[in-house]
């Protein structure tokens, strides 16, 4: 097995290039607005959840739980 001090310069691969934009032939820079839905969904989805919870937590806390929620005062009561 060989070790750093064994190692000679020209034994180091060069770098790797950076992939290019452009890996397939059919997708091109003029064919990103395709990807725009996608990034669009992918901010609003999040934002939409933490509106609801912090609505549904405001009315929590501002209101109480409500009537509906409550449950019956005798077994009875449930079929009346």
């Amino acid at each position: 097995m060989r070790t750093l001090h064994d190692v000679i310069a020209t034994d180091i691969p060069p770098p790797a290039e950076r992939a290019p934009l452009e890996l397939d032939e059919d997708i091109t820079r003029k064919d990103a607005w395709m990807f725009a839905p996608l990034i669009v969904a992918a901010v609003t989805l999040p934002l939409v959840a933490s509106v609801l919870l912090a609505v549904s937590v405001w009315n929590l806390a501002s209101n109480g739980p409500s009537m509906a929620s409550a449950p019956p005062a005798t077994f009875a009561s449930r079929w009346l």
